[in-house]
Order: C-alpha cells, then structure tokens, then sequence
C-alpha cells in the first residue's frame, strides 16, 4: 500500500493496527546519497565508521520509507504480511513555516533511482513531511503562543504608519456606530501587517477579538459562549495542525513504541537516517548511539549479519548476501516453511517492484522468517517431525437423491432455501507451514536468534559487526593482535611509532591501558618479541583463549 501525503492522516490508523497486531517489522530505506567518500581506506575504526554514517545523515535525507508486517494466522498456517511505502519530503502540509531543511542529493544514487523507475515528482508532490521531537516541541510551544496571544510586540515599520492609521480609524469608527452587525474587515497584504492588526487589537481593545479570514482579518465582540466555541476550535485545528506537522515521524513513534522485532537487510546505516533525520540528531560517539539505538529499537536483526553469523546459512550464502541473493535462495524447497501471502488489500506487490523501499522491506522480512525456520529445523529436528498419519475415521453413509446422484452440503443448504447466509464464515484452507518461535516470553528472544539479535553487519572494519549491547568480538583476523601497556594511560603515540612500519592499521581501544591493534594486511615482518618491552601483544586469537580462562 502506498501511502501519500494527502492521504496520510487518513490512513496512519490502518498503518497503527498493522504494527500492533504483527509478530515482526521489516523496514528499508531509499536515500538522497551514500555515506562513502571519495578515498581508497580500506580500513575503519567502529568510532570512524560511525562518525562517517552520522555525517551522512547531516548531508543526506530518507527519501523514501519501507515498511511491512508479519502476522501469523493460525487458521490458515501462514503469515499474512502488510507491506508499506511511502515518499517523504521535507515541505509543509499546514500552511506554517517548517523546518528550513538542506540536503545534499548524490548523482549516482539518483541515476540509479531512475533506473528503477523511482517517481521524483511523485517524491516532491506527495512526499509526507516529519519533524523531529525538538522540533515538535518548538511548533507547539509556538503555536500554544499564538493561541494564548502571548506573542512580544514587533516595532511598527514607517511604511506602515498609514495602514496602521487607517485600520484604528476603522476600528474606531465601528466602536462610535455601535451596529450590531458581524464586525468590521481590515484587509491585510501580508503577514507583517496581519501581525500589526493582531497586536493592535491585543494591546488597545480587550473587549475585541481578530478572527483571521481568507484575505483579511475580521474584527468583532464575541460573547462569552462565543469566545468558548472559538477556543475550542482552535485548539481542534492546533492539534490538527501538530499531528500534520509531525507527519511521518509518527510512524516511527509507533515502530519504537511496539518494541518489536525490528528487521533490516545491511541496515546499520537505515537506523542511522532513521534515528537522526525522525528523532533526534545523532550523538556525537558510538558508545551514546548504542545505547540511544537499544532504548528506541531493543530487537534488531540485521539479515545479512544472520548470514554470516550462522555457519549454516555461510554454507549457503557465503559473501554472497545481497539482498536479491537472499530472495532466490530462500525460494528454494528447503526454505518452504512458513508460507507468506499477502493481504488481499495490499495487491501492490503481487508483483515484483525490487528497490521501492516497501518491496525491498517485504522481502527482508519474508527472508528473515524463512532462515529462521530453516535455522530451528537444522538445530530443533523433533520440532519438524511429522506425525504418523491415523487411521481414517468411518465415513458416514453416503445420503443419494431419488436419481442415485449423491447428496453433497451444497445441494442440502440449497434445500434449506439459504444457501448463503451474509457474514457466515468462509471455510479456511490452512496451508499447513509452521509459526517461526521468534521470543520465549515477552522480554527473552528465542535462542535461534541469540547470535544475531541487535547486531549490525559490518565491512571495511577490525570487527564484523556492531553490537547494540555489549562489546564486539574481533574474528577470524590474523592481522589483529592484542595490545597491553604497562603505564596509564596508554601511550598511542608510542604505539604509533611501534606499528606504522608494519602497514596501514586502525586502533580499537579497549580501557585506559589496552586496545586492539589490527592491520589492513597479514604483517609479514612483525615479530610480537621485538616490541617495546612496555608493551605486552599476543595474537587475538591468544586473547580470546585468555579471555575463556
């Protein structure tokens, strides 16, 4: 389904419900740019990497949105999905000044958006706006301002003496006929003379209320009764106004509110842009967005990391883990559990539309349910074995007509004379796949996922991934080595002038007196006997082993 900004507020409920009722969330992510810079590092730091990711949502916005939920459906043994997209564009939809937005578009990413049909005008005239919780706090705080009528008084340009003029004695003259008609019109050119005339009345006619109308500004007595309809109507369109401007980032309220499963393919930068272009600015080291990312997103997994963490999905995939890879691999006999279809009103992917954001989503959460269940058949056989098939019941005696033709329930209900009865229960063919144990208990996620729940994967790094929660293990890298210094605190210069010599490598600090050393290359010449005798390296194989001790 595919949702616009005209159509948005309309439908945020029967996006609410989707995400209240499903058992897991996909999301995915087109965007104005990449995060990559023109360099040829091949290696980062978690702390670099990260900072490279957060200046890519500073240059570059969310353009568009995926989102689709899994519900199981018992009665049917499937899991029905609801797939989402929308546009989203920094604009207006109230008539108030938003956030001024600047972004950077990147060329080769729109260039591949056009060859994937991507609709710009689409994005620009339909696109839904957001604004960020300060940025809500602010419109409120302004708009409570102007309800209350407790904006500062502005300085009266010259230019506008003579309106000025004009409009009082206007005013002054209505006063001095006394008629008991609507009140009297002052028409206004721009905001700057609106803002006048609002002030005026404030200031020098208490008993006097500015109602503001299309091209002029209504000045009039409201009775008691009257002045309360009126605040009340206010106050209907000022919340009407906050749920507009807020606008997409609602969405992600309800995403984080749910405390769900949350799924992405490669999605370490997605949560990025998500997190700092609906939320909040990103924070300024890793270790504050970890903990940021866990408290708005507590269950995150990471399809691609699945992958490469499972040996047994390795076995399958290798490196080779795109996301179109993923989609032709788990539609293959030995990913047929569980059946996925989509909801009969959510048509829009029937057929394939791969990299619209909504599609892309879909079949991340389709793949993710697939490996799962693959993963709980491979380490939980007994769970997947069928049961021995019983002895048929007795079939009750066949009824015939008086010609010998049998007698079948459609031909008895016809005889009823109410062969359909409207809102009776259709007969539910259950496809007969196998719900996906996702969680043991509301807080405790099932131990097929343990290996990969709120890790993002990770390239051109020491480490494999990012954990949300604890500290990241390095892997497989005989480049990488364990460094100790026998001083605080540790001394990188020192390290520096140990290590330069030995080819390109990045600095992982554990505490104040050891860190991670780890070479873009396999150090040939590098003799652990030969460092500085303040410095203590064993392999990092070594230091795991340590570590188990």
């Amino acid at each position: 389904m595919e949702i616009s900004r005209q159509q948005f507020v309309e439908k945020l409920s029967i996006v609410e419900e989707a995400i209240k009722e499903c058992d897991v969330i996909a999301i995915d992510t087109e965007l104005s740019g990449l995060h990559r810079p023109l360099n040829n590092k091949r290696l980062y730091s978690l702390q670099d990497r990260y900072i490279e990711y957060k200046e890519a949502t500073e240059r570059f916005i969310v353009i568009q949105f995926g989102l689709c939920t899994f519900k199981w459906d018992a009665s049917s043994g499937r899991y029905i999905a609801k797939p989402f997209n929308f546009y989203i564009f920094p604009t207006s939809t109230t008539g108030t000044v938003q956030a001024n937005r600047i972004f950077m578009t990147q060329a080769q990413a729109f260039d591949f958006l056009v060859k994937q049909s991507f609709d710009f005008n689409k994005w620009v005239y339909q696109g839904i706006p957001y604004l960020t919780k300060q940025e809500e706090k602010v419109y409120r705080e302004q708009g409570e301002k102007r309800m209350a009528d407790d904006m500062p008084n502005i300085p009266v340009d010259e230019k506008e003496f003579e309106f000025m003029k004009a409009a009082k004695q206007k005013i002054e003259q209505w006063l001095k006929d006394n008629k008991k008609d609507d009140g009297v019109n002052i028409v206004a050119k721009n905001a700057y003379q609106r803002r006048l005339i609002y002030q005026e009345v404030r200031n020098n006619y208490s008993e006097l209320t500015a109602i503001g109308m299309q091209g002029f500004i209504r000045i009039t007595k409201l009775t008691e009764k009257q002045q309360k309809e009126r605040k009340k109507e206010k106050l209907e369109k000022f919340e009407n106004d906050c749920r507009q401007a807020v606008g997409f980032r609602k969405v992600i309220d309800m995403i984080s509110e749910s405390k769900k499963m949350v799924v992405g393919h490669n999605m370490l930068l997605d949560i990025c842009h998500v997190i700092g272009q609906f939320v909040q600015p990103l924070p300024d080291t890793l270790a504050e967005f970890k903990v940021l990312t866990h408290k708005l997103f507590p269950n995150l997994i990471d399809t691609k990391y699945m992958c490469a963490a499972e040996p047994e999905l390795f076995k399958i995939f290798g490196t080779a883990t795109a996301l179109e890879q993923l989609r032709f691999e788990t539609s293959k006999e030995a990913f047929a559990n569980p059946r996925i279809d989509m909801h009969p009103q959510f048509p829009r992917y029937l057929t394939e539309k791969a990299h619209e954001a909504g599609y892309d989503a879909f079949m991340t959460g389709a793949a993710f349910l697939r490996l799962t269940s693959y993963l709980d058949k491979i380490k939980n056989p007994p769970k997947f074995t069928v049961e021995e098939e019983k002895e048929p019941e007795q079939v009750e005696a066949r009824k015939l007509h008086s010609d010998g033709w049998e007698v079948t329930d459609d031909d008895e209900e016809e005889d009823k004379g109410n062969w359909y009865e409207d809102g009776e229960d259709e007969e539910i063919y259950n496809y007969g796949s196998t719900e996906v144990d996702l969680f043991v208990d509301n807080n405790t996620v099932s131990p097929i996922l343990k290996n990969s729940i709120n890790k993002a994967a990770l390239v051109r790094s020491a480490f494999d991934y990012l954990d949300f929660i604890n500290n990241e293990a390095i892997t497989n890298q005989r480049s990488a080595f364990y460094v100790t210094y026998k001083q605080t605190p540790l001394n990188t210069e020192r390290l520096e002038a140990l290590f330069s010599k030995h080819g390109k490598y990045v600095i992982e600090e554990c505490d104040d007196t050891s860190c991670f050393i780890v070479f873009e290359k396999i150090p040939v010449d590098f003799n652990v006997e030969e460092i500085d005798s303040d410095f203590t390296v064993v392999p990092i194989s070594r230091y795991y082993e340590i570590m188990k001790l």
